[in-house]
């Protein structure tokens, strides 16, 4: 098979379709796509919202619940509990598939009156949390499992007593993490692991005591990579800083950055990787143009995957799944499943599907469980079903929807609550233009009390913060310091911040590269390498081997 170039349909972009890709279409029995990855990503991001919650009823129970889904957005809103229970069926709610209309237009009406859980969230004492599991007294804590009293996190499983950290797994008592592992009292640093009292670092590996220092393993009592003489000088250089006030905490951040901007940076992070193209990857073979991948094989254009084999254009989070293509926020055991969102555990055969668990050979569901051969949530014979589903894919490829993931149009969400917004950001205008939906803001509950000046120094904080409005200095929203927050923050003698959670975690995510590859030289030795670095950026990238020599 030759080469194909296409031009997407949405952005106008030539991309390449290899023979790798075409044998893969085939396999999957799904026709080329007509949207270039880029695209693709952003429409399958586009139904994930897992930062914005609200208030609102249960519609089952009349109960006030956290959800998701804002109040008035028409759709039949159970609390988790509730959608959980065998009080409901989703068969109920079956109709006939109509010749007549589109297929997305039958789904659209479907999604409108199948019950949906106001939050994908089974803790203890963590009710705030979304897109989380077995997680014990958390708060604001999204995409993450099995934490205990942590705050603010995302990405991030098997923490304790951690806050405003993305990417972090099996920490304690740290601050302002990006990219951590098996850390403990580290702050405001970035790749690191198995280091303990690091301040303002950025990838230090077996690291102790150590501040503004960079690419170094096996160190203590570092400043600026600079060795000092004694633990008291460093401890007087560390108490200097003056962490503990505003002013501080600024000068240190500044210095930081400027240190960073100097410092080397490998062009791809990949750890025991064979044949792959993408960053943060790790235990992987043959993936390609994807991201954060863990144990994968045979990937390509997949981001936050866990052991999956033989996918393409995945979103959150796999686990033990094969042959999929088109699927996001779904998970464990899924085979042969394709247009898929928000389905888990076990499913085969599933197209087109949202919200339906352990089910076998469907088409066009919301909320089934354990079912097979159903259409629009009706139950057919196997006969019925295997006769009528190659007559629906025919249909759907007159209207042109066979191949095409759901439209961004019929998302729950306003395009600036999902995880869409972050990675191809658009302006209100621009998305109305699209046809997609979008979430304005509601001020008329907004705080109106008096202006609250933080004190310039944590130790002058007492409890009775906690119980003030603040207004951030970065977006002018409203946010609380909690007292499970405060109590860190005096502990580890660190300015309270004048910046709310969700600009605190936008902080953190512009130290993270984008999700595209650019060829770059090796500012080293002039080498051709892919890398998540702009050509444009100003930090020096080297190729893996000057790296290893540079480094450490």
């Amino acid at each position: 098979m030759a080469l194909i170039t296409k031009q997407c349909a949405v952005s106008g972009q030539e991309f390449v379709i290899t023979d790798e890709d075409q044998a893969f279409y085939k396999k999957m029995g799904v026709p080329l796509p007509t949207l270039c990855p880029e695209e693709r990503r952003l429409r399958r991001s586009s139904i994930r919202n897992d930062l914005y919650l609200y208030n609102r009823k249960c519609d089952k129970t009349g109960k006030s619940i956290i959800s998701m889904y804002a109040p008035g957005a028409p759709y039949v809103i159970y609390e988790t509990n509730e959608w959980w229970s065998d009080r409901w069926n989703g068969l109920d709610y079956g109709r006939d598939f109509d010749f007549s209309r589109p297929f997305f237009e039958q789904f659209a009406e479907l999604q409108a009156v199948v019950p949906r859980m106001g939050l994908t969230n089974r803790g203890e004492n963590s009710e705030f949390n979304n897109y989380s599991l077995d997680n014990k007294d958390c708060y604001l804590v999204h995409t993450a499992d099995h934490n205990e009293k942590c705050y603010y996190l995302r990405y991030s499983d098997r923490n304790y007593q951690c806050m405003d950290s993305d990417f972090t797994y099996d920490s304690r008592f740290c601050i302002g993490l990006m990219h951590a592992e098996n850390c403990e009292t580290c702050f405001f640093s970035q790749k690191i692991k198995g280091s303990s009292n690091l301040y303002f670092c950025y990838n230090m590996q077996n690291c102790h005591d150590c501040m503004f220092s960079t690419n170094l393993q096996n160190q203590q009592y570092m400043i600026f990579n600079k060795k000092m003489k004694t633990r008291e000088e460093y401890e007087i250089m560390k108490k200097n800083m003056g962490l503990d006030t505003q002013a501080g905490f600024k000068k240190a951040k500044k210095y930081f950055e400027e240190h960073l901007a100097k410092t080397p940076r490998k062009h791809l992070e990949l750890k025991n990787c064979e044949d792959c193209a993408g960053d943060y990857l790790i235990d992987c073979k043959d993936v390609v143009e994807s991201y954060d991948c863990y144990r994968c094989r045979d990937i390509k254009f997949g981001t936050y995957l866990h052991e999956v084999e033989d996918c393409y254009d995945w979103d959150f989070v796999g686990y033990k799944s094969e042959l999929c293509y088109e699927i996001s926020s779904s998970a464990y055991n899924l085979h042969n499943c394709k247009f898929t969102m928000n389905c888990w555990t076990g499913g085969d055969n599933l197209n087109y599907c949202e919200l339906c668990l352990s089910n076998k050979d469907l088409f066009g569901c919301i909320g089934l469980r354990k079912k097979q051969y159903c259409i629009l949530n009706k139950q057919y014979t196997k006969e019925e079903y295997e006769e009528l589903v190659p007559r629906i894919i025919e249909h759907m490829k007159k209207t042109g929807e066979w191949g095409e993931f759901f439209p961004v149009s019929i998302s729950p969400y306003g395009y600036n609550e999902t995880v869409a917004y972050e990675s191809f950001p658009l302006t209100k205008e621009e998305a109305l233009a699209r046809g997609y939906k979008w979430k304005d803001k509601d001020d008329s509950a907004a705080y109106q009390g008096p202006e609250v000046v933080l004190p310039e120094n944590v130790i002058d904080a007492d409890e009775s913060v906690c119980d003030r409005v603040l207004q951030c200095s970065g977006s002018t929203e409203f946010y609380k310091i909690i007292p499970q927050e405060l109590k860190l923050y005096k502990k580890f003698k660190i300015a309270l911040p004048r910046l709310a959670p969700t600009e605190r975690r936008k902080k953190r995510m512009t130290l993270r590269n984008p999700r595209q590859l650019w060829d770059r030289a090796c500012d080293k030795c002039s080498v051709t390498v892919k890398t998540s670095y702009a050509p444009e950026r100003p930090e020096p990238i080297y190729c893996e081997a000057c790296y290893l020599k540079e480094v450490f």
